[in-house]
């Protein structure tokens, strides 16, 4: 027996469907009447039909039977009679090939717009349920109650109790279908499938084969993209005998709780992988930025060294006009008792983030401040145009505007929050949902410190509208390796993330 490995449930669901139009799911049993005959009944009932005025006669009627050489031919109408060299594959000798059309009555639904739906539909006491389909489910359920009903005797078509409603037109097109528990009428973008004579739930297993949804996708047209009802009545059914039909809805039936159960596995171990995943995330970088990662090395010049260079920088930065004074800005040096740090590493210091960083938070713009012509400079509006930790714009403004420049931090701080970028387009405008962060230590030290702190930047906020405060940031402490330790925590850290993205 084959093993079943790396295969999802929705795999496994469509193999066995697969399986079960090709006459492989369950044995073929001599004594079952052949599905030849079953054919003539079929084409009986319908010709009644007809007679009875139910259904309108077919023009172009397909008859297909299979000739001495065991090969299928085709009569449609009062054409020729040709070879079916097209189909899908073999089936078992007491089968046959029969069209959609042959047995079954396929038909779309009534349009209503919104307005009539409210003034005349909305709210009634009695009517057939309307079932759009927003109210199928990818789980094959239809969700009746929706406020919709149509009052009996009215010129919209029903489809009965007991029949298959498939969506034919839009993204939903032939992957929403469900069985009716009740008589309802239905939109135009689903079709009823009133068929006669075979077990409908075999239709129905066919209508979810791999075979059908790729003859569907096949027939796929238009901007909307879906199917027409006349390119839907010509698609091929493989056709078993009635017996064996009922065995293979039994078959599928008492795997379906397998499936059910392996799915939820699947789920779980999905959910699991990812928890971990991030979980290990989070404690690689926390380790990292306790300095617990890579070892010190004792003749790394420390950090303290590192701040007054900082201080000396943002100083003459000052004096050239090019960075604003913070007027709260502080910093923490190293005490003689050094009680208050002696969890600290090695050459490491405490500092308020405000003296390793210059903050600018984002502005919004008015549509009048936007370049027309799409030339000036890069704006960043927020989350949107952050990929993969590239930044990727499609508006622009005047140089006047720009308040961040290449190799910032470029921080979410409202709408979708704590998405981090590294400014890779250069001089730009932000948003006010961003703040770019400037960086005097080591940048991509600094961006997995706030990887790392990100819950705690957002739960600290007290805003009612949930977000990150520029006050929140710049108030925050972090400990400050030596240069060279940040840039090797970096590198261990980037070498980390490569190898998990690869597996």
């Amino acid at each position: 027996m084959k093993t079943i490995k790396n295969l999802t449930a929705d795999q496994i669901r469509k193999s066995i469907l697969q399986l079960a139009i090709q006459g492989k799911l369950v044995k073929q049993d001599p004594n079952d009447e052949p599905a030849s005959e079953l054919v003539k009944r079929i084409y009986e009932e319908k010709h009644r039909l007809i007679k009875e005025g139910k259904i309108k006669k077919d023009k172009n009627e397909s008859c297909i039977y299979k000739g001495d050489d065991n090969c299928y031919y085709e009569k449609i109408g009062k054409s020729k009679v040709v070879k079916l060299d097209n189909l899908p594959f073999e089936i078992p000798d007491n089968w046959s090939w029969i069209r959609l059309s042959s047995f079954c009555d396929i038909y779309t639904g009534d349009s209503i717009n919104e307005s009539d739906k409210n003034k005349l539909y909305r709210n009634r006491q009695e009517g057939y349920d309307y079932i759009g389909t927003k109210d199928i489910n990818f789980n094959h359920s239809i969700v009746y109650e929706n406020g919709v009903k149509i009052p009996y005797n009215t010129g919209f078509k029903i489809c009965p109790k007991s029949k298959i409603l498939l969506c034919i037109e839009g993204g939903s097109a032939g992957r929403k279908i469900a069985f009716t528990s009740k008589a309802v009428c239905f939109g135009n973008k689903l079709a009823c499938f009133n068929s006669w004579i075979i077990d409908d739930k075999y239709l129905y297993l066919f209508l979810q084969s791999p075979l059908f949804l790729q003859l569907f996708k096949d027939k796929l047209t238009g901007i909307i993209s879906g199917v027409s009802i006349n390119n839907l009545k010509q698609l091929f059914l493989p056709l078993p005998p009635l017996d064996e039909q009922e065995r293979i809805v039994e078959k599928f039936k008492s795997c379906e709780p397998l499936l059910s159960q392996y799915e939820l596995i699947e789920q779980n171990i999905t959910l699991l992988e990812t928890s971990l995943e991030e979980k290990l995330k989070a404690s690689i970088i926390q380790y990292a930025i306790e300095g617990k990662l890579v070892k010190q090395d004792p003749n790394d010049e420390p950090a303290s060294k590192l701040l007054e260079r900082i201080k000396e920088e943002k100083e003459k930065l000052i004096k050239e006009g090019k960075l604003k004074r913070d007027k709260q800005e502080a910093e923490i040096v190293i005490g003689d008792d050094k009680n208050y740090y002696e969890n600290i590493p090695n050459g490491w210091i405490n500092s308020k983030l405000s003296f390793v960083i210059n903050l600018v938070s984002g502005v919004d713009l008015s549509p009048s401040e936007y370049s027309s012509e799409n030339i000036g400079v890069p704006y960043i509006t927020g989350a949107s145009n952050f990929h993969e930790g590239n930044i990727f714009f499609s508006r622009y403004t005047k140089e006047k505007y720009i308040n961040s420049q290449k190799g910032d931090i470029l921080l979410t701080c409202k709408g979708t929050i704590g998405e981090l970028a590294f400014n890779n387009v250069g001089n730009c405008h932000v948003a006010r949902q961003i703040m770019s962060i400037k960086s005097f230590i080591n940048p991509e030290f600094l961006a997995y410190w706030l990887l790392a702190k990100r819950k705690q930047l957002i739960s600290s906020g007290k805003s009612i509208i949930p977000g990150i405060g520029r006050k929140t940031i710049l108030e925050s402490y972090i400990l400050i390796p030596p240069l060279f330790e940040e840039k090797r925590i970096s590198e261990k850290l980037d070498a980390f993330f490569t190898l998990i993205q690869s597996n």
